[in-house]
Order: C-alpha cells, then sequence, then structure tokens
C-alpha cells in the first residue's frame, strides 16, 4: 500500500520514522530499519501498540485446511490469498503476524508460510496477541454458493442490535416496559447461546441482572411473533411476545401477554414473602 502526500509533510513523516527507528536501533533493538519505520508508522496511525485496534480481520478458510492440514489456501479480505500453514499459524498459536510485500523476507511476509512465528519479533520481544472467534460458513454442495452463517462473538453486532430495538420496542420482561439498556442473550452465551436474532431480547438493566440469579431462566418459544418463555425460582412460567409493529392487527395476542405482566409480579411479590400462591401458566 502507497499513500501519496504533499512534498513538506512526506519529508517530515520519514524525517520522523528515521529518527524513531535510529533510537530504537542505538538502543539494541534488533529489528532493521526499514521495519522500526513500519512498525513505528502502524502504530502512530492506528494509536495503539503493534497496530492492533480490536477490528476483525475475517479471515477464510476451509475447515479442511484449518483441522486437517490441508494445504487449500485461505483467503486474508484487504491483502489476499494466503497459504493454508500461515493461517493456521495465526489461528492455532493466537498470534498476529505483519503483513509485508512478497520478496521482503521470510519474518513478515504471508506468501512464504513459514519463518518465526506469526507475530513474534525475537529480538524486540513484541507480540501481538489475537482473540480468535470461528464462524461456520455454509456453502451450497459443489455449486460453492454462500449459503448461511453462524457466529459465536460474544457481542451483537449494530445491526443486529438495531433490530431488536426495533422489534421490541421496550423490556421484554412482563409488566416491566422500561427502555432497552442491554441487548441479551435469552440462553446465555456461557451456556451455548447463539448471538443470532432468535436468541437474543431487549431487556434493562435490572431485568437483565435479575434473570442471571439462580432459578430464573429463559428460552425461547414458539409464538405468533418472537416470543421467549420465561421461568421463575418459585416453579411458575410466563411467556413474552414482542408487540405487533404498526400496522399489525393483534391477533388476540394483547391480552394474555398483559394477565402474563399481572401474574409475573405476583411471583415476585410472592418469592419475597415466601408464598406460592396465584394461577401460573
Amino acid at each position: 500500500m502507497t499513500y501519496l502526500l504533499p512534498v513538506a509533510q512526506g519529508v517530515a513523516v520519514h524525517a520522523a520514522l528515521s529518527r524513531r527507528a535510529d533510537t530504537l536501533r542505538s538502543d539494541g533493538d534488533g529489528r532493521s530499519r526499514g521495519q522500526i519505520m513500519a512498525d513505528a508508522l502502524v502504530e502512530r496511525t492506528t494509536g495503539t501498540p503493534g497496530g492492533i485496534t480490536g477490528i476483525e480481520i475475517q479471515l477464510i478458510m476451509t475447515d479442511r485446511s484449518l483441522l486437517q492440514g490441508n494445504s487449500e489456501p485461505a483467503r486474508l479480505p484487504g491483502y489476499g490469498t494466503v497459504p493454508a500453514g500461515w493461517a493456521r499459524n495465526l489461528l492455532t498459536r493466537g498470534q498476529g503476524q505483519q503483513l509485508g510485500q512478497p520478496g521482503r523476507g521470510r519474518e513478515d511476509d504471508p506468501t512464504t508460510g513459514d519463518g518465526p512465528d506469526p507475530g513474534r519479533r525475537a529480538d524486540s520481544g513484541h507480540s501481538a496477541v489475537f482473540d480468535v472467534w470461528l464462524r461456520r460458513l455454509y456453502t451450497a454442495p459443489g455449486m460453492g454458493d454462500l449459503v448461511g452463517m453462524d457466529t459465536r462473538a460474544r457481542m451483537f453486532p449494530p445491526g443486529l442490535r438495531r433490530f431488536i430495538q426495533a422489534r421490541d420496542d421496550t423490556c421484554r420482561t412482563p409488566f416491566c416496559d422500561a427502555p432497552i439498556r442491554h441487548h441479551d442473550h435469552v440462553v446465555p452465551w456461557h451456556t451455548g447461546g447463539t448471538t443470532s436474532l432468535g436468541n437474543g431480547a431487549g431487556l434493562c438493566e435490572a431485568c437483565n441482572h435479575t434473570k442471571e440469579l439462580p432459578g430464573w431462566k429463559a428460552q425461547p418459544s414458539p409464538g405468533p411473533r418472537h416470543t421467549i418463555e420465561l421461568r421463575t425460582p418459585t416453579g411458575h412460567s410466563y411467556h413474552s411476545t414482542a408487540p405487533p409493529l404498526p400496522g399489525t392487527t393483534p391477533s388476540g395476542t394483547s391480552l394474555p401477554r398483559k394477565v402474563s405482566q399481572t401474574r409475573l409480579i405476583n411471583s415476585r411479590n410472592q418469592q419475597a414473602c415466601g408464598g406460592h400462591t396465584g394461577v401460573a401458566e
């Protein structure tokens, strides 16, 4: 990648990088002068040590290359095709590696597929550690068309959060109706719940924390729209259905939801008093 700058600014940038390289080399840094200049440029541009900014690099490879040692090359968006061995090192060792141009040396060139551990400069002791998340991509047999994708990412992406916000409108806990503050996994992520639309719900902060207490359990349930079944520590079960969007004619769902809301409040009061009276679904 090449950037064009006005002469004065370009000379100033080069001079600053050169001074940085000379300083580190005089202090015993084992990297070459060009390496230090390149690293300094990345770090000063991103504002983070090693240039790691927390963005996803979206490395794409087959399960055969990842798990069976196959030689099918992988694809790194923004760079191009990379060897399967280099891609496996990136994922299985949890290390980052600088992406140099072909012919600039085995240490920082993914086209060679070998060299030192990715991201680790032996002389400087610097390493960049990546968090690795695996997403399965589903392709049509024989055709290779991408037909689906799942995710194990912990956080809901922005587009999905906006979708949940529009669908749920207010906190999905019956009778709460407080503004949505958390985008929650109905089945908790740490117990295998997916980061998906069906397993997502908008909750206020208090209800989200309450849901994590012992005895509370939530799970998606069949319904006319997105429905959640909520079980309380008293053993009662309640259902919350997403409200109809404007222009939708309710088909007898509003009243049952309101009844569920009242019953949940009763259940909470009973739990506080140690009672178990009332009607449960």
